[in-house]
């Protein structure tokens, strides 16, 4: 083909030789599309004609978001014209066979719109798999639940309870053989631990109907020897007609009269009943709202920078005069809604006879020279804050590729950036993920040889972001600025180079709810009011309210598993549990028969010091009396003598 030259494709740079196929390019193209910084784009050849190949770009993702594809050689005065790959308005603009564009699916008269066919977060536990789209089609479901998994839950909780209450009478066991029973057997813990284990599949459940309040009255029951067993016939007709009945006896379940009241979920203590609500201060949102009115539009160009208080994330949106009220909060929310990629660029550009660098280029075609054992050290931050730290070495400058340079900066930083070198010759750093980062980078070249290689400072192309939790709506004839949660933790100040929106430069945050929940103490976090002490500890219900003062009563119905939670904190809590209670004092009372066996060893130690010393004393006293008798006989032997 005889073409040379480059390009930019989803942000890598393809480099096309003179001695390049059409297929030895787009075989270039997929090699881009691999590892960590793949971009995304796959190329393969067709055959449209006897003589007339044509080069297809496709994304390997759905979505409006599409890929792109830029570049001067492109174009119709560039060396890579007779691809047809030119920019729109060229003589040899690409032709599109398929534009990119977002899923649109309709849902009870609500239009969504999803960059993928496959919709997981529209309906609650449902995946919506899109086939075709036809307008004019309407397609009707029916959800359920999923009897068998329901069934299979209901059994492992059977064969849970089951297990344990085998575990526990195995230790009462008294087996004929060894005269001995289980090594806990008589434990008063463990007895109590079983009965209350029995007891509670017996309670009823507050606030169902009586023919379902209970696990006996769905089909769960006891048998003869104390174990769990399903009533087909019940638990069948209930698991068939009415479901939902099966579950309430096992959760924990609220319900108020008051629709701004809504249970979240219990405490380990929390007892069945009605707790009354009292509420002092209702959540908002942190907001700002313009004193101009925008029917002729904004007044004056200005630029609006809006910074996210808990993240320090920042949008800046450039307003233009004349502007309407619905542009004007278009513009603003396509900023806040945006997430951003980190990209960083060296500042200087690498060139080779006159033209700008490209990855084919080799380190001695830079005319710097770079001689065979330089270094560039390559230093910096990668996205999660982690240093990096290594050495790139020439080994032949003549065969050595600023593309070899490039792959030893991805090395580097663990391939969480994409390295290229730009149309005009500049290193560039992507982030592989978009969002926050705190990436950095430094390349210094130590010119070892004398050469005067320079890569240039680290310049932020574009700061990584995630969307801001704020938005622009609609307020009369102006606009107004809110957080989309609730809570003291959400907000945001605003800074203005002009004050065509009516909203003076300061800085808002929202409120929490507070109050107390049966007039006990309970902490607010947004609308979120939960209990902090007695038996409302971790109750949480939620208040979507704007009144003050006893809002309303909430009925809690704790069912049978969730009360079982509680009870298995109390006793297998491993701080305060009565399993660690009472273990703790048998190592009390261990520790202490210890002490006093230590106590009297030492003391019988001691006694047989003692006695051993006075053993050999009296024998040192048995032998000294022998020896005074021997001599005594031995003197009386000699008077005696004497005598005759």
């Amino acid at each position: 083909m005889s073409l040379s030259g480059s390009f930019q494709l989803a942000g890598s740079t393809v480099t096309v030789s003179t001695s390049d196929s059409l297929n030895d390019i787009a075989a270039n193209i997929n090699q881009l599309n691999t590892g960590a910084s793949a971009t995304g784009v796959s190329a393969s050849v067709m055959k449209v004609g006897s003589n007339d190949f044509r080069l297809i770009l496709a994304s390997d993702t759905t979505g409006a978001t599409g890929f792109t594809l830029s570049g001067a050689n492109l174009d119709a005065a560039g060396s890579l014209a007779t691809l047809q790959l030119g920019a729109t308005g060229q003589t040899n603009a690409y032709q599109s066979l398929q534009p990119a564009q977002d899923a649109q699916i309709s849902i009870d008269g609500l239009s969504l719109t999803r960059s993928t066919n496959t919709i997981t977060d529209a309906l609650s536990g449902v995946t919506l798999s899109l086939k075709q789209a036809d307008p004019a089609v309407t397609v009707s479901m029916n959800i359920g639940v999923d009897q068998q998994a329901l069934r299979g839950n209901v059994q492992s909780f059977v064969d849970a309870y089951n297990s344990l209450q085998t575990m526990i009478s195995d230790q009462f066991k008294f087996d004929p053989n060894t005269n001995t029973s289980g090594i806990l057997s008589g434990d008063p813990l463990l007895t109590t631990i079983q009965s209350t284990l029995s007891n509670s599949l017996l309670k009823s459940v507050p606030g169902l109907t009586s023919d379902r309040n209970s696990l006996v009255m769905i089909g769960v029951e006891p048998d003869v020897n104390g174990q769990l067993m399903i009533n087909e016939n019940r638990f069948g007709t209930f698991l068939a007609n009415d479901p939902t009945a099966i579950r309430d006896v096992f959760v924990a379940q609220g319900s108020s009269a008051n629709n701004s009241l809504q249970f979240l979920t219990n405490g380990l203590t929390t007892p069945s009943g009605t707790y009354s609500v009292n509420v002092t201060q209702a959540a908002s949102k942190a907001a700002l709202t313009g004193a101009t009115d925008l029917t002729a539009g904004l007044a004056a160009n200005e630029a609006v920078t809006i910074t996210d208080t808990g993240t320090s994330r920042q949008a800046v949106v450039n307003l233009t005069a004349g502007q309407t009220q619905s542009q004007i909060i278009s513009a603003l929310n396509a900023e806040l809604s945006t997430d951003y990629t980190e990209q960083h660029q060296l500042s200087t550009a690498l060139t080779a006879g006159g033209l700008p660098a490209t990855g084919a280029t080799t380190l001695s075609a830079l005319g710097l020279g770079v001689a065979a054992g330089d270094t560039i050290s390559i230093s910096g931050t990668r996205r999660s804050g982690v240093s990096v730290n290594s050495t790139f070495t020439v080994l032949n400058p003549a065969t050595d590729t600023v593309s070899t340079l490039l792959t030893a900066i991805q090395s580097a930083f663990n391939q969480e950036v994409g390295a290229t070198i730009d149309a005009t010759g500049k290193v560039t750093l992507t982030d592989t993920t978009t969002g926050d980062s705190q990436l950095a980078v430094g390349l210094t070249a130590n010119n070892e040889g004398g050469g005067t290689l320079a890569l240039g400072a680290d310049t932020i192309v574009t700061e990584g972001r995630y969307a801001l939790p704020a938005q622009a709506v609609v307020s009369g004839n102006a606009i107004a600025i809110e957080s989309t949660s609730y809570g003291a933790g959400s907000g945001f100040s605003i800074t203005q180079s002009a004050n065509g929106l009516g909203i003076a430069n300061q800085t808002v945050a929202g409120t929490d709810v507070t109050g107390t929940i049966n007039g006990l103490a309970a902490t607010g976090i947004g609308q979120m009011l939960r209990g902090t002490t007695g038996n409302v500890d971790g109750l949480a219900l939620l208040y979507s309210g704007t009144t003050t003062g006893a809002v309303g009563d909430l009925t809690v119905g704790i069912g049978i598993a969730a009360a079982f939670d509680g009870t298995l904190d109390q006793y297998a809590n491993p701080v305060t549990g009565l399993i660690q209670n009472s273990i703790m004092q048998e190592q009390t009372t261990f520790d202490s028969l210890t002490a006093k066996m230590d106590a009297l060893t030492r003391q019988m130690k001691q006694q047989r010091v003692s006695l051993t010393n006075q053993f050999n004393a009296m024998q040192n006293t048995m032998s000294t009396l022998q020896n005074s008798s021997s001599y005594l006989s031995q003197i009386n032997g000699l008077a005696s003598a004497r005598a005759a």
